[in-house]
C-alpha cells in the first residue's frame, strides 16, 4: 500500500504559514519523501486515535520491510498494556522526547488545546513532523496543508482550501470549497463542512456535526455531535443541538463574530 506522507525544510508553528503543500508537476520539490529516508516514526499519543493512526499508516513497517522502526511516544507508559500486539511499541514521555537525526513525527492527540500545546513544545526541542494522508482520502490539487496533519481515509478537502498546522481529519470528514481551518482542528468522524467556512484555531467538531456556509467558528469552540451550525460561533463556545445553540462558553467577551469572508 503507498501512503502519502508529506515533509519539507519549513517546520515553523505559525497559523499563517503552511509548511507543506499537496504535490504537483509544478512544485517537484515538495512531492512526497520516500518511507526509506527516515529511521524512525513516532506516533504522538497511545491513546484510540493514536492506534488508529499506526494501524491507517505505519502497521506495515512493523516488519521493517521499509528500513525504519515505529513506536509510540505519550506520557501514560501504560497506554498500551492492553494491546499485546503494540505494547512494545513504547518509545518514551513526550515530555523527556530529545529529537534523534532521522525522526519524524505523526501527530496522533485529538484534543485540540492539548495537541497544540504538545506541538509547540516539541517543534521548540526540534522535532520534525510529517503531514499524513489516507490513499482514500481525497485532496484538491490546490490544498495547502500544514505541519502535522491527519487525514484519515475518506476524508475530502476541496478546492482552494487551507488546512493548518496540526489538522486532523477523521473518517469522512469533508472541508468544503475556499474554506480555512485553523491550527490544531479536529473533525471528527463524518463531520460536514461547507463552503466559504472559516473555523478558527482550535475548533473540534463531533460526529456528524454540520457547519453551513459563510459562517465562521471561533478559536476553541466545540461543536457537539449531530449538530448543525447556522450562524457564527463565539469562541470558546460548546454548542449542541438543530440548530446548534450555546450550552456553555469559557469567556466573558461578547463581541460579535464577523461573516467569513
Amino acid at each position: 500500500m503507498t501512503f502519502r506522507l508529506y515533509s519539507g525544510d519549513s517546520n515553523v508553528f505559525e497559523t499563517q504559514q503552511l509548511a507543506y503543500r499537496c504535490p504537483t508537476a509544478e512544485h517537484p520539490d515538495l512531492m512526497p519523501f520516500e518511507p526509506t529516508e527516515i529511521e524512525r516514526w513516532l506516533i504522538v499519543g497511545g491513546g484510540g486515535f493514536g492506534r488508529e493512526v499506526y494501524h491507517w499508516t505505519l502497521g506495515h513497517l512493523h516488519s521493517g520491510d521499509h528500513g525504519g522502526s515505529v513506536g509510540f511516544l505519550d506520557d501514560n507508559q501504560h497506554c498500551l498494556d492492553t494491546f499485546p500486539d503494540l505494547v512494545s511499541l513504547w518509545r518514551g514521555r513526550i515530555s523527556e522526547y530529545s529529537p534523534q537525526p532521522g525522526d519524524r513525527l505523526l501527530m496522533a492527540i485529538a484534543d485540540p488545546a492539548v495537541k497544540l500545546k504538545v506541538g509547540e513544545h516539541l517543534i521548540a526541542r526540534g522535532a520534525l513532523f510529517a503531514s499524513f494522508a489516507h490513499p482514500k482520502a481525497i485532496i484538491s490539487p490546490d490544498t495547502l496543508i500544514g505541519v502535522g496533519c491527519i487525514l484519515c481515509p475518506f476524508s475530502v478537502v476541496c478546492c482552494n482550501v487551507r488546512v493548518g498546522n496540526f489538522v486532523s481529519m477523521n473518517i469522512g470528514a469533508l472541508v468544503g470549497h475556499d474554506s480555512i481551518v485553523g491550527d490544531g482542528g479536529t473533525l471528527s468522524p463524518h463531520s460536514d463542512v461547507a463552503g466559504q467556512v472559516e473555523l478558527e484555531r482550535g475548533v473540534f467538531l463531533g460526529c456528524q456535526t454540520v457547519i453551513l456556509p459563510k459562517t465562521k467558528v471561533g478559536e476553541f469552540a466545540r461543536v457537539g455531535a449531530g449538530s448543525v451550525v447556522i450562524s457564527n460561533v463565539r469562541s470558546h463556545s460548546t454548542m449542541m443541538g438543530v440548530p446548534a445553540k450555546r450550552i456553555s462558553w469559557n469567556k466573558t467577551d461578547d463581541a460579535p463574530l464577523k461573516k467569513a469572508a
